[in-house]
């Protein structure tokens, strides 16, 4: 009899807790939609954002200055560009190596859709700062093809030691960035 009893206290635990999950997970879900009482809209955990908060600069000279006395990595990419999307995730990993020691920007090349871009960056795990370029100007002043993707390894003295050209893989990034850091 005792074991029935335990048995039936056991089941009606976990009814109580199946319980307080729906009705947390129903809370949740209507708070994230923004259904409560003058909300806005809310970005829900767990889904990238449709848009990007962009940082400016006015040209490669501020961006650059904007970073004097520390090593920069200025990445360009597009969500249209192949070999872009295989390498954010090496340098989300470069950043969080490196980023103590190193800035990092990434700048949205020629977007066709600043959602698709803003679900790259999530999805690739990108937390530093992104400007855009929107039609070419700042990768052309910087002294760079226009080709897709494009990394400028940039000296603390604001000095450009390498513009690399194309797909660049984490154990090229890590050795381009120590040459920056040394050279610095």
């Amino acid at each position: 009899m005792a074991q029935l009893t335990r048995t039936k206290a056991r089941q009606a635990a976990i009814a109580a807790l199946i319980s307080a999950l729906i009705i947390g997970s129903a809370v949740g879900l209507a708070i994230a939609a923004g259904d409560g009482p003058g909300e806005g809209p809310t970005t829900v955990a767990g889904q990238a954002p449709e848009t990007i908060d962009y940082i400016a600069y006015e040209s490669p000279a501020e961006l650059l200055a904007g970073h004097a006395g520390r090593p920069l990595v200025i990445n360009f990419f597009a969500s249209w560009c192949p070999p872009c999307r295989a390498e954010l995730p090496d340098f989300a990993a470069a950043h969080a190596k490196w980023g103590d020691e190193v800035d990092f920007i990434g700048i949205n090349y020629q977007e066709a859709s600043e959602a698709e871009a803003a679900r790259l960056l999530y999805e690739a795990g990108i937390t530093y700062p992104i400007m855009e370029d929107p039609d070419g100007t700042l990768l052309q002043e910087l002294g760079t093809l226009p080709t897709m993707p494009t990394t400028v390894f940039v000296t603390s003295d604001s000095a450009i030691l390498e513009r690399h050209h194309g797909l660049i893989l984490l154990d090229q990034l890590d050795e381009r960035i120590e040459e920056i850091i040394a050279t610095s």
